[in-house]
């Protein structure tokens, strides 16, 4: 079928079809830290499911995975270090993960990459699709064990796309269910991230640890005061100067390393510096209230999220240092503070008359003035001037 009508081997451009040459063959698998399930057995069932794609004679010369989450980018696979590995006595010869399949690949070493299922190489739709492209570049097809065999491409193709959808889904249905567990953990008032200033973190012997893969299961904490008193009393001072005092940042944080002894710093940190005391001032921790999505930390590449999706312990966590009506005026005033301010330019006219520096109006038009400050030309809106341009102004009068 498809073949020429007559003998055409004595032709010059004739070539015998070329031998099938010798393969080398990879798996890839992958366990995700948070399935419940043994990830030696997981992936020594993986293997065995992926060995139905071999021929008779065929065998793996070597397996690569990961025990990471498939929610992972492949920027951020490969964080699990050796030790790790060896704790988990994994009945299958690691020779790296992911990244290092797609090294060798890279480097010619194999010519065949196969799996038990698509959502191995990754759940995240998108990485998945960056190993299929990687391999696809270098004349690699990245087979499934769960996906139809012969037919036509296209029949494939639709199995392993509707796969690919189907993890991503489950992917979402993961993250929204961990976000549930985390918004719990907080309204039952467990510590979230490291212990801020003036508290440290206490086990709850009456809770049952988180599950840990890696180890002994991780111990569900609140917070308690430091037991150096002093700290707490830093924080008290440092509300107090911003409420009562209006004290920016970086005034307080002069204030605290004019006596380090009253207000110590964590060992091993610089002195006291405006951007500590901006977090203090922000942290509703010190309220007594465990807080949890005050940053979207996945998926908002750190943004602040609004108040109103904070999620707040039902009750009081652990003691409080400030009570929530202090932290709440408190943060009305730094608003207040860092609310632009205007300033027109006859103030900037007259500081600068002040300090003897020259000020002459060059010209001007119905929206904007341009004036000549000691030799240095500047263009000015006309009425209040922006905080930013103020500022600028301001620092440059100072500076002549």
């Amino acid at each position: 079928m498809f073949e020429a009508p007559i003998d055409l081997s004595d032709l010059p451009n004739f070539q015998e079809p070329r031998r099938r040459r010798e393969e080398r063959i990879a798996f890839l698998g992958r366990c995700s830290t948070k399935d419940q399930q043994d990830p030696g057995s997981s992936l020594a069932g993986q293997v065995a499911d992926a060995c139905t794609l071999l021929e008779e004679g065929q065998s793996i010369a070597a397996y690569f995975f990961d025990v990471e989450s498939g929610m992972l980018g492949l920027d951020d696979r490969g964080e699990v270090s050796d030790a790790d590995y060896e704790r988990l006595e994994i009945p299958v010869p690691r020779a790296g993960g992911v990244n290092d399949l797609l090294e060798a690949v890279e480097r010619g070493e194999f010519t065949r990459v196969i799996c038990e299922r698509i959502s191995r190489a990754a759940r995240n739709m998108l990485t998945s699709l960056m190993v299929e492209d990687h391999l696809k570049r270098r004349g690699i097809t990245l087979e499934c064990a769960n996906e139809p065999r012969g037919g036509m491409e296209s029949g494939r193709l639709q199995a392993r796309r509707t796969a690919q959808v189907h993890a991503e889904v489950a992917r979402h249905e993961m993250v929204e269910m961990s976000m549930r567990g985390q918004r719990q953990h907080a309204a039952n008032g467990y510590r979230h991230g490291y212990p801020c200033y003036g508290y440290i973190a206490v086990e709850d012997p009456d809770a049952a640890p988180t599950a840990n893969r890696f180890g002994a299961g991780r111990p569900k904490c609140r917070l308690a005061l430091h037991p150096d008193g002093r700290r707490a009393d830093t924080v008290r001072e440092v509300f107090r100067l911003r409420r009562d005092e209006r004290l920016g940042d970086a005034d307080i944080a002069a204030e605290l390393r004019r006596d380090p002894g009253r207000y110590p710093q964590d060992p091993g940190r610089r002195p006291w510096r405006g951007v500590r005391v901006a977090a203090m001032l922000a942290q509703p921790k010190y309220t007594g209230f465990m807080v949890y999505n005050r940053r979207a930390t996945s998926s908002g590449q750190g943004r602040w999220n609004p108040i109103s999706e904070w999620v707040w312990s039902r009750e009081p966590a652990h003691p409080a240092i400030v009570t929530p009506q202090y932290w709440a005026e408190t943060q009305k005033v730094t608003a207040q503070m860092r609310r632009p301010q205007t300033l027109s330019m006859a103030r900037v006219i007259a500081v600068a008359r002040e300090r003897d520096v020259p000020v002459r109006r060059v010209r001007g038009s119905d929206t904007h003035t341009l004036y000549e400050i000691a030799g240095h030309q500047v263009v000015v809106p006309r009425g209040d001037l922006p905080s930013a341009l103020a500022t600028e102004l301001l620092n440059l009068v100072e500076s002549l």
